[in-house]
């Protein structure tokens, strides 16, 4: 008998299927009324849809506020849970959904020509002070040339780039082939790099 044979830990297959097991359990109690069960899911995924939120829009105030929406909207969608993908899946795909909803909505348009009217306020006092500067607007123009993007390429670069999916992960995700996914990602860094040239090239 291998080492394999003799240990009793369960493989990262088997955790992952217990991991199924466990959130469609939890689905199914919520859906018969037994909403503890939901504050459950919630504990399990708010802190992963916190992060990926808070990468795209940048803001930690915007990102709650999303996040608490998105759990919202998740409860409220519940009963078309199909149990087809795992519970993880389906509520990443309405998290990146509503994330998108944000940027089109009048609220972020508002917020961007509030921002473009501001002046801007350099302080060089010392020269720390001045590369910190430098590396917030890095992370600015990243930031806001990913906000950008169109909705299908911004995802792909979130769930590859700044989540670090699989290929495998994302294409389940979005529910397009493998190849799809690694095609869409080579044109969307290519967009996000034209746009943070044109960025840094505006300053």
């Amino acid at each position: 008998m291998t080492d394999s044979e003799n240990d009793p830990r369960p493989g990262p297959s088997q955790s992952l299927a217990s991991l199924r097991a466990e959130e469609f359990r939890c689905v199914r109690e919520v859906m018969r009324g037994n909403t503890e069960e939901f504050r459950h899911l919630v504990s399990t995924h708010k802190n992963r849809i916190f992060s990926m939120v808070l990468r795209t829009v940048g803001e930690h105030a915007v990102a709650e506020e999303l996040t608490q929406e998105i759990f919202v909207r998740a409860y409220s969608s519940l009963a078309k849970f199909r149990f087809e993908s795992s519970f993880s899946t389906w509520l990443t795909c309405i998290a990146l959904n509503h994330t998108n909803s944000y940027f089109k909505s009048k609220k972020y348009k508002q917020k961007v020509r509030t921002v473009c009217f501001e002046p801007r306020v350099h302080d060089q006092s010392n020269e720390m002070e001045s590369e910190i500067e430098t590396d917030a607007a890095v992370l600015e123009n990243f930031r806001e040339a990913l906000q950008e993007l169109k909705p299908a390429f911004r995802e792909i670069i979130v769930l590859c780039s700044l989540e670090g999916k699989s290929y495998e992960e994302v294409a389940g995700i979005l529910a397009v082939p493998v190849g799809t996914v690694r095609s869409r990602l080579n044109r969307a860094r290519e967009k996000l790099r034209l746009l943070i040239e044109q960025r840094c090239g505006a300053l």
